[in-house]
């Protein structure tokens, strides 16, 4: 038999992590799909004994697949790039503090048309988000990334949030945009329904 409030318990954990890496997935959302998930699944999941660590990482195998779906359904149709912070590191490691990079990409002043999501379009995005941070921030960022220098705890520490207000500002406008979509829709529905 299954143990609901303890499946419930892991599932609003992995939830609420999976939701701080894909930006605009609710917590809520993702949390319903696991169980879901298990609902369907509730014969393997009654016939076998999974520790809480297995449950953890089928529960983030669930919510990561949800989320990425999500996630590019989301940017498929309303044509609007979310960053997640996995893809800020890439950036900061791989492009953003490469001088060759920049030197022979467009500005945004050369009229250069170019799509959204496009590694161009990333690095000013960055740029714009790297140069609002506070200054300590930003020098964590670079001596990981650019001076490939190690860290300490508190610098790891200093640099993770320091990802995470680079995410937020990214994604600031589509979350908004998404929020104000979710509550007129959500108007829309009690409208309808209270007429009926």
């Amino acid at each position: 038999m299954i143990d609901w409030t303890k499946y419930t318990k892991i599932a609003e954990g992995v939830a609420r992590r999976v939701a701080d890496e894909y930006p605009g997935i609710e917590a809520e959302d993702i949390r319903q799909e696991i169980l879901l998930h298990v609902a369907e699944k509730r014969a393997v999941y009654e016939g076998a004994n999974y520790p809480d660590g297995q449950l953890r990482n089928n529960f983030r195998k669930i919510a990561i697949s949800y989320a990425g779906r999500e996630r590019y359904t989301y940017i498929y149709h309303s044509a609007e790039y979310v960053y997640t912070s996995s893809e800020v590191r890439q950036l900061f490691e791989k492009a953003f503090f490469q001088p060759e990079l920049w030197e022979t990409a467009p500005t945004k002043e050369d009229g250069v048309s170019v799509t959204a999501g496009g590694v161009v379009v990333a690095l000013w995005d960055l740029d714009r988000a790297y140069s609002s941070l506070p200054v300590l921030d930003a020098e964590v960022i670079a001596k990981r990334y650019e001076h490939g220098e190690p860290l300490s705890s508190a610098e790891t520490m200093r640099l993770s949030r320091a990802i995470d207000k680079i995410v937020r500002v990214l994604n600031n406008g589509v979350v908004k945009r998404q929020q104000e979509m979710k509550a007129h829709s959500g108007a829309q529905r009690r409208t309808v329904g209270a007429t009926a």
